[in-house]
Protein backbone atom coordinates (compact mmCIF):
# COMPACT_ATOMS: atom_id res chain seq x y z
CA UNK A 1 0.00 0.00 0.00
CA UNK A 2 2.69 2.78 0.67
CA UNK A 3 4.57 1.82 -2.11
CA UNK A 4 1.61 2.66 -4.16
CA UNK A 5 1.36 5.83 -2.39
CA UNK A 6 4.37 6.58 -3.15
CA UNK A 7 4.33 5.54 -6.67
CA UNK A 8 1.03 7.35 -6.97
CA UNK A 9 2.57 10.62 -5.31
CA UNK A 10 5.81 10.37 -7.87
CA UNK A 11 3.45 9.88 -11.16
CA UNK A 12 1.40 13.03 -9.70
CA UNK A 13 4.55 15.57 -9.24
CA UNK A 14 6.24 14.15 -12.73
CA UNK A 15 2.28 14.92 -14.08
CA UNK A 16 2.70 18.70 -12.99
CA UNK A 17 6.06 19.16 -14.55
CA UNK A 18 5.77 21.04 -18.28
CA UNK A 19 6.83 19.41 -20.88
CA UNK A 20 10.54 20.83 -22.26
CA UNK A 21 11.13 21.46 -26.20
CA UNK A 22 13.40 19.22 -27.93
CA UNK A 23 14.82 20.87 -31.06
CA UNK A 24 16.20 24.43 -31.74
CA UNK A 25 14.97 27.51 -33.60
CA UNK A 26 17.85 29.29 -35.90
CA UNK A 27 16.24 33.03 -35.17
CA UNK A 28 16.36 35.83 -37.27
CA UNK A 29 16.62 39.62 -37.25
CA UNK A 30 12.52 41.21 -37.06
CA UNK A 31 11.32 37.69 -36.24
CA UNK A 32 8.47 36.49 -33.36
CA UNK A 33 8.65 33.75 -31.38
CA UNK A 34 6.83 31.48 -29.05
CA UNK A 35 9.16 31.75 -26.50
CA UNK A 36 7.61 28.10 -24.75
CA UNK A 37 7.92 26.38 -28.24
CA UNK A 38 11.46 25.70 -28.28
CA UNK A 39 15.26 26.94 -27.77
CA UNK A 40 16.44 29.42 -29.62
CA UNK A 41 20.08 30.02 -31.64
CA UNK A 42 21.45 33.12 -33.19
CA UNK A 43 24.46 33.30 -34.73
CA UNK A 44 26.57 35.68 -37.12
CA UNK A 45 29.79 36.16 -38.63
CA UNK A 46 31.03 39.94 -39.61
CA UNK A 47 33.31 40.57 -42.74
CA UNK A 48 35.41 43.55 -42.78
CA UNK A 49 33.21 46.52 -44.22
CA UNK A 50 30.14 45.38 -42.50
CA UNK A 51 27.65 48.36 -42.16
CA UNK A 52 26.71 49.05 -38.39
CA UNK A 53 23.24 48.03 -37.46
CA UNK A 54 20.38 47.16 -34.98
CA UNK A 55 18.36 43.60 -34.59
CA UNK A 56 15.54 43.29 -32.72
CA UNK A 57 14.13 40.11 -32.27
CA UNK A 58 10.76 39.65 -30.03
CA UNK A 59 10.08 36.44 -27.91
CA UNK A 60 6.06 36.07 -26.49
CA UNK A 61 5.45 33.93 -23.39
CA UNK A 62 2.18 32.41 -24.94
CA UNK A 63 0.71 30.75 -21.60
CA UNK A 64 -2.15 32.76 -20.41
CA UNK A 65 -1.06 31.99 -16.78
CA UNK A 66 2.13 30.60 -16.44
CA UNK A 67 5.23 33.10 -15.37
CA UNK A 68 8.38 31.58 -17.58
CA UNK A 69 11.93 32.09 -17.12
CA UNK A 70 14.44 32.88 -19.76
CA UNK A 71 17.54 32.02 -20.00
CA UNK A 72 19.81 34.06 -22.47
CA UNK A 73 23.48 33.38 -23.05
CA UNK A 74 26.35 34.42 -25.74
CA UNK A 75 29.29 35.66 -27.07
CA UNK A 76 30.89 38.63 -28.65
CA UNK A 77 34.08 37.68 -30.71
CA UNK A 78 35.81 40.45 -32.27
CA UNK A 79 39.20 38.16 -32.71
CA UNK A 80 40.59 39.56 -36.02
CA UNK A 81 38.10 42.64 -36.25
CA UNK A 82 36.42 44.41 -34.27
CA UNK A 83 32.70 46.59 -33.99
CA UNK A 84 33.56 50.24 -34.48
CA UNK A 85 32.02 51.49 -31.22
CA UNK A 86 31.45 47.78 -29.63
CA UNK A 87 28.19 45.89 -29.49
CA UNK A 88 25.17 46.70 -26.83
CA UNK A 89 22.78 43.24 -26.62
CA UNK A 90 19.41 44.13 -24.32
CA UNK A 91 16.93 41.61 -23.32
CA UNK A 92 13.92 42.96 -22.23
CA UNK A 93 14.64 44.80 -18.50
CA UNK A 94 18.07 42.56 -18.89
CA UNK A 95 21.25 44.52 -20.28
CA UNK A 96 22.16 46.21 -21.69
CA UNK A 97 25.31 44.52 -22.17
CA UNK A 98 27.94 46.31 -23.58
CA UNK A 99 31.54 45.14 -25.08
CA UNK A 100 34.06 47.42 -26.14
CA UNK A 101 35.21 47.95 -29.47
CA UNK A 102 37.70 44.88 -29.91
CA UNK A 103 36.83 42.86 -27.08
CA UNK A 104 35.76 39.68 -26.74
CA UNK A 105 33.64 38.11 -23.96
CA UNK A 106 30.64 36.49 -23.16
CA UNK A 107 27.40 37.22 -21.18
CA UNK A 108 24.74 35.18 -19.67
CA UNK A 109 21.64 36.40 -17.50
CA UNK A 110 17.69 35.10 -16.92
CA UNK A 111 14.56 37.39 -17.03
CA UNK A 112 10.98 36.29 -15.56
CA UNK A 113 8.76 37.02 -18.67
CA UNK A 114 4.85 36.90 -17.61
CA UNK A 115 2.43 34.82 -18.82
CA UNK A 116 1.54 37.12 -22.34
CA UNK A 117 4.48 39.12 -22.16
CA UNK A 118 6.56 39.78 -25.29
CA UNK A 119 10.21 40.77 -25.03
CA UNK A 120 12.63 42.22 -27.34
CA UNK A 121 16.33 41.27 -27.08
CA UNK A 122 17.74 44.30 -29.11
CA UNK A 123 20.89 43.72 -30.82
CA UNK A 124 23.60 47.25 -31.96
CA UNK A 125 26.75 47.36 -33.54
CA UNK A 126 28.76 48.97 -35.33
CA UNK A 127 30.51 48.35 -38.95
CA UNK A 128 33.04 45.72 -38.87
CA UNK A 129 37.10 47.50 -38.89
CA UNK A 130 40.51 46.50 -39.25
CA UNK A 131 42.52 46.57 -36.04
CA UNK A 132 45.49 46.36 -37.47
CA UNK A 133 46.09 43.78 -34.43
CA UNK A 134 45.49 40.58 -35.91
CA UNK A 135 45.40 40.10 -39.43
CA UNK A 136 41.94 38.28 -40.90
CA UNK A 137 38.70 40.55 -40.52
CA UNK A 138 36.05 38.11 -39.33
CA UNK A 139 33.84 39.21 -35.67
CA UNK A 140 30.99 36.92 -34.90
CA UNK A 141 27.85 37.63 -32.69
CA UNK A 142 25.85 34.86 -30.89
CA UNK A 143 23.18 34.04 -28.34
CA UNK A 144 20.82 31.37 -27.53
CA UNK A 145 17.92 31.29 -25.62
CA UNK A 146 16.09 28.73 -23.81
CA UNK A 147 12.82 28.86 -21.22
CA UNK A 148 10.93 27.13 -18.82
CA UNK A 149 7.73 27.88 -17.03
CA UNK A 150 7.29 28.01 -13.44
CA UNK A 151 5.12 25.35 -12.21
CA UNK A 152 1.95 26.14 -10.78
CA UNK A 153 1.77 26.77 -7.28
CA UNK A 154 -1.06 24.04 -6.78
CA UNK A 155 1.76 21.85 -7.74
CA UNK A 156 3.58 22.58 -4.89
CA UNK A 157 0.28 22.14 -2.87
CA UNK A 158 -0.45 18.70 -4.45
CA UNK A 159 3.78 17.42 -4.00
CA UNK A 160 2.75 18.64 -0.23
CA UNK A 161 -0.52 16.86 -0.05
CA UNK A 162 0.86 13.98 -1.23
CA UNK A 163 4.23 13.47 0.85
CA UNK A 164 2.00 14.41 4.01
CA UNK A 165 -0.12 11.54 3.11
CA UNK A 166 2.96 9.49 3.05
CA UNK A 167 4.59 10.72 6.38
CA UNK A 168 0.68 9.96 8.17
CA UNK A 169 0.94 6.17 6.60
CA UNK A 170 4.16 5.48 7.73
CA UNK A 171 3.70 6.88 11.48
CA UNK A 172 0.22 5.08 11.26
CA UNK A 173 2.17 2.27 10.27
CA UNK A 174 4.98 2.86 13.06
CA UNK A 175 1.95 3.08 15.51
CA UNK A 176 0.68 -0.47 14.78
Amino acid sequence: MLQQLKTLGLAAALLAVPVMASATTVVTPGGSYDLLSDDFFFEQAFDLGDAGDTYVFSFENTSDRLAAVALLGGTVQQLSAAFQGGVSITFGSAGPFTFAEDETSGFENTLLVGAGETVDLTLTFGQVIDTGVRPGGKTDIDFAIEAAVIPVPATGLLLLTAVGGLAALRRRRAAA
